[in-house]
């Protein structure tokens, strides 16, 4: 989401962040695992990535968007740039191939029962963290318990009734109902695995994991990010000696940063950075639709989106094309669902109603004939120049149609807490950039949606789609989850509980002397979950 939020995080940076602490849940091979996703991203055909035998050694330059607010995986509040870097220190219990399919990575498999109310993780043996104790059950344990007791993070793993040690590479974690898509979960921030010593000493300023990286020294908010290389890791040891990440909030800055040489590697949303470096001589970039998507959330709790006329009127009297046109550079994908024709809960016919001027003036005057009130309302957005500029465009738009719309523009904080409280109309949003669908359970379900603050900030209440999210929670059958997401995607758009816009794209652009970038893109950046690629990337001497 955008750009900042105090000296290094941006407003929806952190706002995602936030949403990701709710998933920290566990992935796995088996279960729910042979669901893939199709493509994550598409290689710059301008400027080819090019392969050849690895350089060691070398520190890579890394410049994201946001920096963490901590390095403890159980409190901190990760956005996709918290995720990047928390993958160089962590590991994750599981990960995705490049079909998005999950794949054993500190587990060695991980499978449900039948009725999916216990899922047993077998562990991956001999691993240790980098102060030396071992990465053992007890420790599993540690990690999913300490969750639990994080109070927003607590209420997202709430079907988890015991974690219970069975042997030390063993752990069952037994639920109060079907959950056949937990696993998914530990492929992201759920499944990162920090030492016990971390989790006690509760210090977001340590980092201590498995990963193929680990923290080179003391770490202050603001200051840059240093790890070095694990030489005792498990896997493939990293080519690179070290990575230093920094953050350069301004996308401009950051962009000029890399064109400078004052980087190696860039992280970037900005639709102009993309485009441009597509054919930037030196400069390398792959990109990552599978990301989320940006859209203006309906609190469906209070009046007048508590009236479908209401939000038919605002879905059909916005053109799309023109916002990314103004906003996006032509670049992002239209979007009408949550999910990209890559993805295989893709929906053909969505539901969504169409841009309709004609359509639009009759919802309104029904609105108006059923409430006797003209439809005005607030737009409540961050500060970030982008997401500000979208509400204007919208604004613009249904104003038009004699709409009445202001517009409300708050610092990140504030944001938050009209957001998480409930406390607005519409409001800019970017969500849903998890691999599976399962992961949107708390945001779309009527049982986490409260008018007074609930993780469904929109309060969609729909037996529809509750039925559909409950039904792909308690099947064991891969191609029936898959429908009954797509049943849940057509009844969200029934309800219009979001005005649509565009999925993100996401640009990984690096100086022609960064190596490996083949591996982020086959295997996907811009989702929340764990980098597995960092041992691939290497700098060319």
């Amino acid at each position: 989401m955008t750009d900042s939020r105090h000296p290094s995080v941006r407003p929806f940076a952190h706002l995602l962040a936030v949403l990701a602490a709710l998933l920290l849940l566990t992935t796995a091979c088996g279960g729910s695992g042979d669901e893939g996703e199709g493509p994550a991203g598409t290689v710059n055909q301008a400027a080819p990535v090019e392969e050849g035998p690895p350089t060691p050694g070398g520190t890579l330059k890394v410049a994201v968007g946001a920096e963490p607010d901590g390095l403890l995986p159980i409190t901190a509040r990760w956005s996709l740039e918290g995720n990047l870097i928390a993958s160089s220190i962590y590991d994750t219990l599981m990960t995705f191939d490049e079909e998005r399919n999950l794949v054993p990575h500190l587990a060695e498999s991980m499978t449900p029962n039948d009725d999916g109310t216990v899922w047993t993780i077998m562990l991956r043996p001999n691993v240790v963290f980098h102060d030396g104790s071992p990465f053992d059950a007890a420790a599993v344990k540690m990690n999913i318990d300490a969750r639990r007791a994080v109070p927003i993070t607590g209420t997202a793993l709430k079907p988890i009734r015991e974690v219970v040690v069975v042997d030390p590479l063993t752990v069952e974690v037994r639920m109060s109902t079907p959950w056949f898509g937990y696993d998914y979960t530990v492929a992201a921030q759920g499944g990162y695995m920090a030492a016990p010593a971390a989790i006690e000493a509760n210090d977001s300023t340590v980092a201590i994991g498995t990963g193929p990286f680990k923290q080179a020294g003391p770490w202050r908010p603001g200051d840059p990010i240093r790890v070095t290389r694990n030489e005792a890791y498990w896997g493939p040891k990293a080519h690179l000696d070290g990575i230093e990440f920094r953050a350069i909030v301004d996308q401009t800055s950051r962009a000029a940063a890399l064109e400078a040489g004052d980087v190696d590697l860039i992280l970037t949303q900005d639709p102009e950075s993309v485009k441009k470096f597509r054919s930037t001589s030196g400069i390398v970039q792959v990109e990552d639709f599978a990301a989320e998507e940006t859209f203006a959330m309906l609190n469906l709790a209070k009046p007048p989106f508590d009236n479908i006329h209401a939000r038919k009127a605002l879905a059909h009297a916005t053109n799309r094309q023109a916002i990314n046109d103004a906003v996006g550079g032509g670049i992002q994908k239209d979007a009408d669902q949550p999910y990209t024709e890559d993805e295989r809960y893709h929906l053909e016919d969505s539901g969504y109603p169409s841009y309709d001027l004609e359509r639009a003036r009759e919802e309104i005057a029904t609105y108006t004939e059923q409430t006797g009130q003209p439809l005005a309302f607030t737009i409540t957005t961050p500060s970030s120049n982008q997401q500000k500029t979208e509400a204007e465009l919208l604004q613009a738009q249904w104003t038009a149609l004699g709409m009445q719309v202001s517009i409300e523009v708050l610092e990140q904080g504030a944001f938050l807490a009209q957001v998480f409280g409930g406390q607005f109309q519409a409001a800019m949003f970017r969500n849903f950039a998890y691999v599976n669908p399962d992961s949107n359970y708390i945001f779309w379900h009527s049982s986490y949606a409260d008018p007074s603050g609930g993780i469904n900030f929109g309060g969609l209440r729909s037996s529809a789609v509750d039925r559909a999210l409950d039904t792909a929670r308690a099947t064991a059958d891969p191609d029936q989850r898959t429908a009954e997401i797509k049943q849940a995607v057509r009844a969200i758009n029934d309800e219009v509980a979001f005005v649509w816009l565009y999925h993100n794209d996401w640009g990984l652009a690096a100086r022609a002397n960064v190596g490996g970038l083949s591996a982020p893109q086959r295997l996907g950046f811009a989702r929340q979950d764990g980098k597995p690629w960092w041992p691939a990337i290497w700098l060319r001497s």
